[in-house]
């Protein structure tokens, strides 16, 4: 398995147990999954590809890291398997690009 797959993952299963989670994991997760996603954004731009545009909450990554400490639980949950799906779909893109 991938890291970017294992992190994925670890969104879901972060999501699904969001009660357990410290405010600190919970930001620090968002923070990872913010900095991941504009490393696939960031590497898709250098290879001249056209980036799809997104307009759910990681369309403004630092908006969403700035609001991550004082997001409620739930919220929370939502962003980590919004952002899941976000490095998901850019995985996919940028393993397109490979072939």
């Amino acid at each position: 398995m991938s890291s970017t797959t294992e992190f994925i993952a670890e969104l879901f299963r972060a999501a699904n147990q969001i009660g357990t989670l410290t405010s600190f994991e919970r930001v620090r997760l968002i923070e990872r999954a913010a900095a991941t996603i504009q490393a696939q954004r960031d590497l898709l731009a250098t290879k001249e590809r056209v980036l799809p545009l997104t307009y759910d909450v990681t369309a403004n990554l630092e908006k969403m890291k700035a609001q991550a400490p004082e997001m409620p639980e739930v919220l929370s949950a939502v962003v980590m398997l919004k952002c899941a799906d976000e490095i998901r779909r850019l995985r996919i893109l940028l393993e397109t690009d490979q072939r």
